[in-house]
């Protein structure tokens, strides 16, 4: 009697260890193909940036595989996170990622605001970029791109405006400030043309969306 228990013990520990480890992998699985989500990468982009084979990769989504060493470095610079937090295999660590085009194409279109607020176009993107850069596919990669534009296009516009008024108050440079208007609507204009640009990609849901793959909804599950 004493060894059937015995026995009986060392099965349900050993099933106990195989539970865990599977946990372990389901975890770690989730959790990277969140992450990949979140950036907006598909299996086979990941992949390449990662420098691993495809099929590797999609072993360790599935839960199949446990990305250990070497393997586990180099997908965690691909997605830009640290070694230790993409080995933490707590269920809270996973990231919730869903699929919403109706906000990546509300944080476009908010760059028009430079319209009626200024530096709008950049402050509206970042704090709607920072709210749902975890939570929704493609707002991370789509965010970035669209906040480098913004920045260079303001301090381009903002920049000739400043030296139009320096101009006129110092008598150092010979540029006519009322010759500036059409530039600055030019370049207004241009922008919001492009914004709009951006914004029919979006529906359409092409790729290079500012020079990436952002809002394409065909990522790999």
């Amino acid at each position: 009697m004493p060894q059937e228990c015995r026995y009986q013990f060392a099965l349900l520990k050993s099933r106990f260890a195989q539970n865990m480890n599977t946990m372990s992998q389901t975890n770690i699985s989730d959790q990277i193909r969140s992450l990949r989500k979140s950036k907006g990468l598909s299996q086979e982009a990941l992949a390449a940036n990662a420098g691993i084979n495809l099929r590797t990769l999609q072993r360790i989504e599935k839960g199949s595989v446990e990305p250990r060493g070497e393997t586990l470095r180099m997908l965690a610079q691909a997605l830009d996170v640290s070694i230790e937090e993409l080995a933490t295999t707590t269920v809270s660590a996973t990231v919730p990622v869903k699929e919403d085009s109706g906000y990546l194409k509300l944080m476009n279109l908010s760059a028009l605001t430079l319209w009626f607020i200024p530096l709008g176009n950049v402050f509206i993107p970042l704090a709607m970029w920072i709210y749902k850069k975890n939570q929704i596919q493609g707002v991370r990669e789509l965010g970035k791109r669209i906040l480098n534009f913004q920045i260079a296009w303001t301090l381009i516009t903002y920049g000739l405006a400043y030296l139009s008024i320096f101009s006129t108050f110092t008598g150092t440079f010979t540029m006519n400030p009322f010759a500036m208007l059409p530039v600055m609507l030019t370049l207004f204009v241009a922008n919001t043309i492009f914004v709009i640009f951006m914004h029919r990609k979006i529906s359409r849901e092409e790729k290079n969306i500012y020079g990436n793959e952002t809002a394409n909804h065909q990522v790999s599950a």
